[in-house]
């Protein structure tokens, strides 16, 4: 889905930004960081695995919201809906200590922030609202060994990170081809019973 790749791409420019994560020092990867994926790491890598989607009703979507369109027109609408995307953000250095050094740079920038600035924010995500939250999840005592094993990758310290993003179908789904033909066919009939048809 084209939110997921917006989502993604935010992301990075804010870490990079951020942190900061110079495009010539360290990558960011949003690959499943599994074992053939760990073997091929040649640099220090961030990596933001997006392993969980679902719907967030935490915020309700009741009553009406009022909007401006282009021309500064008021109208007023239903909420739009806002899912949760959850991130598994792990470092990878060939060095224990520079790694933890990269994934607590992050994790401070992380807690600095609420939400993603506009400024960050790619294609069709700077016209919705609200902006992009950002949480990094609390211990809840289950052990995450399982969540390793079934990517069969080696065992990290890595932030739950949850995004709540806004989705506006209309803005993310691809228009249509323009219109430059329109055809109307009345049901009136002419003299000799052909149909009329105008276009």
């Amino acid at each position: 889905m084209a939110m997921f790749h917006l989502l993604d791409e935010s992301l990075e420019e804010f870490l990079r930004t951020a942190v900061p994560l110079p495009p010539r020092e360290i990558d960011i990867s949003f690959a499943a960081p599994d074992k053939d994926w760990a073997a091929k790491v040649s640099r220090p890598t961030i990596n933001l695995y997006l392993w969980d989607v679902r719907r967030n009703l935490a915020d309700g979507e009741l009553g009406m919201v009022e909007v401006r369109d282009a021309d500064g027109r008021l109208s007023r609408r239903p909420p739009l809906p806002r899912v949760d995307c959850r991130y598994l953000v792990t470092a990878w250095t060939a060095d224990v200590r520079d790694e933890h050094s990269l994934l607590g740079a992050v994790l401070v920038e992380l807690l600095r922030h609420s939400e993603l600035e506009r400024r960050y924010l790619k294609g069709a995500y700077q016209d919705i609202e609200p902006v992009p939250s950002i949480e990094i999840g609390a211990g809840d005592g289950r052990d995450n060994s399982d969540f390793w094993s079934a990517l069969g990758g080696q065992f990290k310290p890595g932030l739950d990170v949850t995004v709540t993003a806004t989705v506006d179908a209309t803005l993310l789904t691809p228009a249509g081809p323009p219109v430059d033909r329109l055809i109307i066919t009345t049901n009136t009939t002419t003299g000799d019973g052909a149909a009329d048809a105008r276009t």
